[in-house]
């Protein structure tokens, strides 16, 4: 951090210039390096990289007669993927999908097919960001117990339009009805590997932010209902964005 010293032609400077910030706090006006979000894998994305690879190996440990039946199971069909287009799986994938939710929801693995049990649509939200928090709105019923939601996140980016790869983020799963509205500032910061310090670290960036639904019973999720964000800068308190 350096302190800043103005002159007769420059009175004030506020913002940020490729890696720095200018900005006034109790010592006056300073200048300080702002962080780069970089991918980072946490400790979250290290349990479910682990989750993957243990379901790889339980889709060895079942019978000849259970592959097929899976492998029949996805003969008859199809899933829709994050972003609504209908995907042919094959019956390892089906049961990779299936079981990788059965276990972040703590239920049992299943070694035979579900039944082919669609879960309820994701509920309508808002994101609302200010320089401290970020907080979530529900803004429609929802049937939490039988369909949890999976909130997921993109690292800040200047990106403006969505792609599949740049949703790789799980927040956090409600399986109850949460309160409205409710602090994800913690499970953020968790899941993304970066303090909620966006004025000084990813100010004016877009954070991508999406809903998934998954039916308890049988693993199966919807699509994702996404919108994008903005994040505020150094002037700004709260900012509310509606999907």
């Amino acid at each position: 951090m350096a302190r800043i010293t103005y002159g007769t032609l420059v009175t004030a400077i506020k913002g940020s210039i490729g890696g720095v910030t200018f900005q006034n706090n109790t010592s006056g006006a300073i200048i300080r390096s702002r962080p780069r979000p970089t991918r980072v894998s946490t400790t979250k994305l290290t349990i479910a990289h682990a989750a993957l690879q243990q379901l790889l190996y339980e889709w060895q440990n079942i019978t000849q007669s259970q592959r097929d039946e899976w492998n029949e199971f996805a003969s008859v069909w199809t899933k829709e993927n994050k972003f609504g287009e209908s995907k042919t799986l094959t019956g390892q994938n089906w049961f990779t999908s299936v079981n990788w939710w059965r276990n972040e929801l703590d239920e049992t693995i299943l070694s035979d097919p579900p039944s082919h049990t669609l879960p309820q649509d994701p509920p309508s939200f808002a994101m609302i960001l200010s320089a401290s928090d970020v907080k979530i709105n529900f803004l429609a019923a929802h049937d939490y117990v039988n369909n949890p939601v999976a909130i997921w996140s993109s690292l800040p980016t200047k990106k403006n339009t969505l792609s599949i790869n740049q949703i790789r983020k799980l927040v956090y799963v409600f399986r109850t009805t949460p309160a409205d509205p409710y602090n994800l500032t913690a499970l953020w910061e968790a899941a993304i590997g970066l303090d909620w310090d966006p004025s000084n670290n990813f100010p004016d960036a877009n954070i991508f932010f999406c809903l998934e639904s998954i039916r308890e019973s049988s693993g199966i999720t919807s699509s994702m209902l996404c919108t994008k964000n903005e994040t505020p800068s150094a002037d700004e308190d709260s900012m509310y964005y509606y999907q």
